[in-house]
Order: C-alpha cells, then structure tokens, then sequence
C-alpha cells in the first residue's frame, strides 16, 4: 500500500472555521472549488459561466484571516489564461431571473458574504484594477451590486466604471459603505 499525506488545511479555511459553522464553510468551500497548496496557499479557482477554468490564483493568509502581501499566479496571460471573475461558475438565466449580485474586490470577502447572506451570488473581481471590459462582459443582463473596498481610490474606480457597465446592459449599483467618512477618518476608527 503507498501511504498518501493529507493535506493540512490552508490559513483561510482554518480561519473561516474559527468564526462560521462548519457546515457553512464546507458548502462554501465546495461551492467555490477552495484548495490548498503544499505550501499552505489558498487556491482560488477563477471558473467561468461556462463552466471552465480560466486560471487559479493562490493567496497566503495569517492565521487570524489577514491576507499577506504574497501570492501566485501560475497560469500566465501571456500562456492564453485569462482570468474571469471568482465565482462566475453561478452566473446563469436562472440567476439572472431570480437573484442580485454583490460584486466585492476580495475572494475571502465574496466567501464570507456567501456565508453570511446565502441569498445572494457572491462574486469577487480580484483587486482594485482588475474589474475589467472582459470579466464584466459576463453581467450583462444581470442585476448586480457593487460593494469596493473601503477606500476613496477603490469607490473612484468603481464610479468611473458605473457609466460603461450601465451602457454595456448591465443593471449596476454601488453601495459605498463609507457613509461619507474621508480614508483618514475610517483609519482613526
């Protein structure tokens, strides 16, 4: 018999469990493809709305959930992997009759929304410049709810984009959850 190692659970999920049921992190976890490298990476399967693999991206974490500033990104653009939104496997006519989008910046954060407010498709764009024409294409048709990132630069972005996504058909909103507090203030918080 050849013996097999299992692989230790990555810093996210280890994360996710300390603070949400079990049951909820494993759908969510299945729901989402979420693996492990050996390394202790969290892999993120970008899956279109066709159902396929456009790349992975690997994220590391800290045991208490905070992302550190190292990842991978092994299939390259240049090698004819484009990259999609993180969840986009949901998107389908049955959604687009029946649900809203939140769209946010961070895979953990579309994650942890699914778990929190199951009622709505969860889906991540993946940093605060990589909304783009291509992945956008994808919510045509949809209703979807824009929630960035709590920074002025990261609602800039999102604002600017609002008129092209609204004439591509897109049914877009923004949700800023500043509450008009400037970065310098919420950094006080």
């Amino acid at each position: 018999w050849e013996s097999y190692h299992v692989q230790p659970e990555n810093n996210l999920l280890k994360y996710l469990r300390n603070n949400y049921s079990h049951d909820d992190v494993e759908l969510a976890k299945e729901l989402y493809i979420i693996g492990t490298t050996c390394d202790g990476g969290t892999v993120f399967w970008l899956i279109n709305e066709d159902l396929k693999v456009q790349k992975n991206k690997i994220s590391y974490y800290t045991s208490n959930g905070k992302r550190t500033k190292r990842f991978k990104v092994p299939y390259k653009n240049e090698d004819g992997y484009y990259s999609c939104l993180f969840g986009g496997q949901f998107l389908s006519e049955e959604i687009k009759k029946s649900a809203t989008i939140v769209l946010v910046e961070s895979e953990k954060t579309a994650i942890v929304g699914h778990i929190l407010l199951p009622n709505y498709v969860w889906l991540a764009y993946g940093g605060a410049t990589a909304l783009t024409d291509s992945k956008t294409d994808a919510l045509i048709g949809f209703n979807v709810l824009i929630v960035p990132d709590m920074s002025s630069n990261a609602v800039k972005l999102i604002k600017d984009k609002m008129p092209s996504l609204i004439k591509k058909g897109v049914n877009v909103s923004i949700w800023d959850m500043r509450n008009g507090f400037t970065d310098e203030e919420l950094d006080k918080k």
